[in-house]
């Protein structure tokens, strides 16, 4: 297997919109996301919505009001 035609990300935001681009063929949902939580905030990195906007990328919440 040749590696060199792989993508290399540098960071998670960075790979996010290529991940969420993949999921969204094959998950048949309106909303998901790549978030980054460190059990204070929940930081929405990418997201994905597919007929209606219910979650916006970059949005900032703290982690005891996300669910």
């Amino acid at each position: 297997m040749n590696n060199s035609t792989l993508p290399t990300y540098a960071s998670i935001e960075e790979a996010s919109s290529d991940v969420l681009e993949v999921i969204s063929k094959f998950v048949g949902v309106n909303t998901f996301f790549v978030a980054k939580n460190d059990q204070k905030d929940v930081d929405i990195v990418s997201s994905f919505n597919r007929n209606e906007v219910i979650l916006d990328s970059d949005f900032e919440t703290l982690y005891r009001d996300s669910f």
